[in-house]
């Protein structure tokens, strides 16, 4: 069914460009200038590739850090349920935290207790250790996915923003395969997760401590030039 829905939609249906012409390499090379132009832009970039390369890699990693030999398979059911409770309550953390912090310290924050919570990985054995690092962590996920989507708005201008998007997401897939590739064991696959996320923990400070006056000049310069 989905092959021939597939099929009548690509012979019927005609692409929608919207009130662009539909040229894709003038808007790459424009978004690639304005990436490595716009100080913003790039740490946002950097914000979003280390974070979200981190959370995926921890997804793939999560069940064996929970296992122990010689002991029965753990309730991963009952763990992935409380993983999305503690998200859900990201959320809810992010929505109170948003009406008296910047959204800028509010990513900072959220960097820096990621950070902590990779690094316990690394450093502790203890499986009840582990679990409670995780539930933090995708506490901090929940914080993240509001906290970026009103950091991308305010930073990426709308014209270039699914270019800049999928730019974005070039180094967070070669992040993520790397230990996938290489099979890495656990502690240096934290180990990487958490050198990672120091790349974000900066990229948020730098990114907090840049005065918010410079926005956007710099990079309507760039558009206006084009």
């Amino acid at each position: 069914m989905l092959v021939l829905c597939m099929l009548y939609i690509s012979s019927k249906w005609s692409e929608n460009y919207g009130q662009s012409d539909g040229q894709t390499g003038s808007n790459f090379g424009k978004a690639l200038g304005a990436l490595f132009e716009d100080k913003k832009i790039l740490l946002c970039g950097l914000i979003c590739s280390s974070f979200e390369s981190s959370m995926f890699i921890f997804v793939f990693n999560w069940t064996p850090c929970l296992m122990e030999p010689n002991q029965p398979v753990p309730p991963f059911g009952h763990i992935f349920t409380g993983f999305m409770i503690f998200c859900l309550l990201g959320t809810r953390v992010y929505a109170y935290l948003a009406k008296t912090l910047a959204v800028e310290q509010i990513g900072a924050m959220v960097m820096v207790t990621s950070t902590a919570c990779h690094l316990t990985v690394f450093m502790f054995q203890d499986v009840q250790v582990r679990f409670v690092a995780f539930l933090v962590f995708e506490a901090c996920v929940g914080l993240y996915f509001p906290m970026m989507g009103t950091l991308k708005g305010d930073i990426v201008p709308e014209d270039m923003r699914s270019t800049m998007y999928n730019i974005y997401r070039l180094p967070l897939n070669v992040i993520v395969l790397m230990p996938l590739l290489m099979n890495f064991s656990i502690s240096t696959t934290f180990a990487v997760t958490t050198g990672i996320m120091a790349v974000a923990v900066a990229a948020a400070f730098l990114l907090k401590a840049t005065p918010a006056a410079v926005k956007h000049q710099e990079l309507e310069q760039i558009i206006e030039s084009d």
